[in-house]
């Protein structure tokens, strides 16, 4: 089903994003369209890459359990980290480059479209 197999490879993506931010923080700062000139900040990069990582396998274990309400919702919500995440790296001064921004939003909005699509049943 569509909306299982884009749910599993958001949950990967987030995996993914998760164990970057812990082994490489500097460069998912980068990523993510930050600048980090204290290395304790990288600290406040784990933790990200923490959460990453948890929702990432949160989203598979609801995939696994064919909950489709519940990973909807979850799909859903995990939509606000992607929008706070754009707010975050806006009002950064100076602002994340276009391109970190446009990730930011664009990956709410599809994670919204997942949402979507998970829930219809597809």
């Amino acid at each position: 089903m569509l909306g299982l197999a884009l749910t599993g490879l958001v949950a990967l993506g987030l995996l993914g994003l998760g164990v970057g931010a812990l082994l490489a923080p500097r460069l998912s700062a980068q990523q993510y369209g930050i600048s980090v000139a204290d290395p304790r900040a990288l600290a406040y990069l784990r933790a990200m890459g923490v959460r990453d990582l948890v929702l990432g396998v949160v989203l598979l274990l609801l995939a696994a359990a064919e909950r489709r309400g519940l990973l909807a919702a979850a799909v859903a919500v995990s939509a606000l980290v992607a929008v706070v995440d754009f707010v975050v790296v806006s009002q950064d001064r100076p602002p994340a480059p276009a391109r970190a921004r446009l990730l930011h939003a664009g990956g709410a909005l599809g994670l919204l479209a997942i949402a979507l699509v998970v829930a219809s049943g597809r």
